[in-house]
């Protein structure tokens, strides 16, 4: 009965995959030129990122599983009632099939849920505004209390803080999931550990460590907050926050083994399409 519950379990979680266009897309290259699925996979995410399509995409078209909302402005004080608050549409991204899938088979439900709600709450607290205990219950179809229950349990077990408007007070010294992987990063794990230790799926994990070695390396090129935040794509408060970690780690002699790491995957990053984004910045200031 167990094995029987576990392969229809298997098997659903494949049939999700299916619906990823970029597994289609796979399929096809794999049946058209006779090469192994690997290659395919390999094929498939070079072209998103070359025509700039899916997680390399601009922000003008929603991505599956992605949904407006309208969140409360995180300007707000703490304790004035909702009614009375300033609103503001955002994009969050409730579903990522194959990272929250991923999560779910190795780790369980409520890790899957966990994973979900550190997402929307980074996202939404990056477009300026925090959601509600309410918010994540509905968006999760859920009851308040599981919510208030999985917050409770993240922050106890990881020492996480997650930015909802229940805690906007202690966001400030407040470690973000973000700043969590990026200091385990710093500290000489490795990428497959840090998933594990957080229950995080690992392209959500090698995304964090990415994007911080690429805000390093921009930043040395550009020496502009500003500019690397466009170029990266992210938000000035997380350019300043990772400089903030870069900086008080380069004091730590164990630090300069991680920079030969910080420097391979920036420059990779400069090279295929950050150092383009960097042209484009220039023209445009000089039209």
């Amino acid at each position: 009965m167990i094995n029987n519950t576990i392969a229809r379990n298997d098997q659903n979680v494949k049939r999700l995959a299916l619906r990823s266009s970029q597994e289609t897309f796979a399929n096809v290259i794999s049946e058209g030129t006779s090469c192994s699925k690997f290659e395919a996979e390999v094929i498939s995410n070079k072209a998103l990122e070359i025509f700039n399509l899916g997680p390399y995409g601009d922000d003008s078209s929603f991505l599956p599983g992605q949904m407006s909302w309208r969140a409360i402005d995180a300007t707000e004080p703490p304790g004035k009632p909702l009614r009375d608050c300033k609103y503001h549409t955002i994009r969050l991204t409730v579903h990522t099939l194959e990272e929250d899938q991923e999560v779910l088979r190795s780790y369980g439900r409520s890790a899957k849920r966990g994973q979900q709600i550190s997402r929307m709450c980074e996202e939404a607290f990056t477009q300026g505004a925090l959601l509600t205990q309410e918010d994540l219950a509905t968006l999760l179809d859920c009851d308040v209390r599981t919510i208030r229950n999985d917050q409770k349990n993240y922050q106890a077990k990881y020492g996480i803080l997650l930015a909802t408007r229940g805690n906007k007070c202690d966001i400030g010294p407040g470690i973000t999931h973000r700043e969590k992987t990026i200091r385990l990063f710093l500290d000489g794990q490795e990428v497959i550990a840090i998933a594990r230790q957080l229950q995080h799926s690992l392209k959500a994990v090698e995304r964090y460590i990415n994007s911080y070695c690429r805000i390093v390396y921009c930043q040395r090129q550009l020496h502009d907050t500003l500019k690397t935040a466009m170029v990266v794509g992210v938000s000035i408060s997380l350019v300043n926050k990772c400089l903030e970690i870069h900086k008080s780690h380069c004091l730590n002699p164990d630090y300069c083994e991680r920079l030969k790491s910080i420097e391979a995957v920036g420059s990779a990053f400069w090279e295929a399409q950050d150092s383009k984004k960097k042209l484009g910045l220039n023209d445009g200031r000089t039209q």
